[in-house]
């Protein structure tokens, strides 16, 4: 019979975002583990990785939860109204993910390397969505002959709300407002 775990997996992620905020992704798993009270295997056989514990922690696991949404949409609907629900979702995951990375990255602590990489969630998700307009392109519903030129300005300008939201969110318009303009600006440019 399995021991009864005293530790909640809720409690070894309280203690990692702690020690990662600190020490950014150059701390140890043993630093972890003191921290948490239990034995650094407990962590690997909770969090197969180091990154995936990063991660978790720092509830950056599900950063492109909205690339879904996308997949489900090409060729669908009204296409304006799909770039304000994709600007809504991304804006969303957005606002609560970037404040935790900046903290870690301002005080120029080690960051895991794939946010350093093609493969970084940023750079991923920046492709994923010019993939989106090709496919958009190609059933004649948009047009532009720069889909990742599209891709870079639209999601450019809701990351420049969700930093200028963190820092003077009383000169901003409501997001919904702001995402509304963004796409007739952008439509003006892109529609077939």
């Amino acid at each position: 019979m399995a021991r009864t775990r005293k530790i909640t997996d809720e409690q070894i992620l309280k203690a990692a975002q702690a020690v990662f905020l600190e020490k950014g992704f150059g701390a140890s798993t043993l630093e972890i583990a003191e921290k948490a009270g239990i034995s650094e295997g407990s962590i690997f056989k909770r969090f197969s990785t180091k990154e995936n514990l990063f991660f978790t922690a720092m509830g950056l696991s599900d950063i492109s939860s909205w690339l879904s949404y996308l997949e489900t949409v090409v060729g669908q609907g009204d296409l304006k109204e799909n770039l304000r629900t994709v600007g809504m979702k991304a804006m969303k995951v957005s606002q609560e993910h970037l404040p935790k990375m900046m903290m870690v990255m301002s005080q120029g602590l080690p960051v895991p390397t794939v946010m350093r990489s093609a493969a970084a969630p940023p750079v991923r998700n920046l492709k994923a969505l010019t993939q989106f307009f090709e496919k958009e392109i190609a059933l004649g519903r948009m047009q532009t002959k720069s889909p990742r030129a599209v891709a870079q300005m639209f999601a450019g300008s809701l990351m420049s709300y969700v930093f200028l939201s963190h820092m003077s969110p009383e000169l901003l318009p409501e997001p919904q407002e702001y995402i509304d303009s963004v796409v007739e600006i952008l439509w003006k440019s892109i529609q077939p």
